[in-house]
């Protein structure tokens, strides 16, 4: 993480995995204009979004302005912040994300969350359900040492997190610029969370960007421009 308070910072909440590691050539190709700072989750304490949005808040910038990315699991967290902003906020990215649990005829599944095997699934089914593309072999190379340090304990609280989750009324209580990032071959997150968001807070801008569900990770630079762009107009 970079911070010098002269340029703007971006704010990065991380995806399911919740360490952050996945962001390291995203930040790359960021370069040296803005400043990221990453916002891990605990990897062995379970946390609900009410707690991982505390979390979040005590970590914000205190003395620059700054926009808040939240990616897949962490849209609620970025959204919740949006919607009660923080002095120095500027806008809100959400990136291959959701408002409200993204698979509503799942919503039934929740308490069986505590069960789900993620981890011990075998990489050909792990592959869409966690990267969002059916072919495993192009897995991002960090994907597996970030799942590997996560509590499985973890992962199932989470999952079961986001089936219950519902932020559409703090969604339509954002009044920041807010950018949609959107991947063209998302195989995790359904078009309809998305159009859910566009419909839900009108003044959202759409970016569909060629990729699957991990974007940032798999098509950095084109994320990094349009991220750029939209940092440059809301802290100019």
């Amino acid at each position: 993480m970079t911070t010098n308070s002269s340029r703007p910072t971006l704010v990065l909440l991380p995806g399911l995995d919740g360490t952050g590691k996945l962001f390291s050539e995203f930040v790359r190709a960021l370069g040296p204009d803005i400043d990221a700072q990453i916002v891990p989750y605990p990897v062995d304490q379970p946390m609900g979004y009410a707690e991982l949005e505390a979390l979040v808040r005590a970590a914000l910038p205190a003395d620059r302005r700054f926009v808040v990315l939240g990616e897949s699991f962490s849209g609620p967290i970025a959204i919740q912040i949006g919607a009660d902003p923080p002095a120095g906020l500027a806008g809100v990215i959400l990136c291959g994300t959701f408002a409200r649990n993204p698979y509503p005829l799942l919503g039934w599944a929740k308490p069986l969350a505590a069960w789900f095997p993620l981890k011990s699934l075998p990489r050909w089914l792990r592959a869409p359900l966690m990267w969002g593309s059916l072919a495993q072999e192009r897995a991002p190379a960090q994907l597996n040492r970030a799942m590997a340090a996560v509590s499985e304990d973890v992962i199932r609280h989470r999952i079961a997190a986001l089936l219950a989750v519902d932020a559409s009324a703090a969604l339509a209580r954002v009044e920041l610029p807010i950018l949609v990032l959107q991947a063209a071959h998302d195989l995790v997150i359904p078009r309809s969370a998305t159009q859910w968001i566009l419909e839900t807070a009108s003044h959202a801008q759409l970016v569909e960007i060629e990729g699957p569900h991990l974007l940032l990770q798999t098509r950095p630079e084109e994320c990094a421009a349009a991220v750029i762009r939209f940092v440059r107009a809301a802290i100019p």
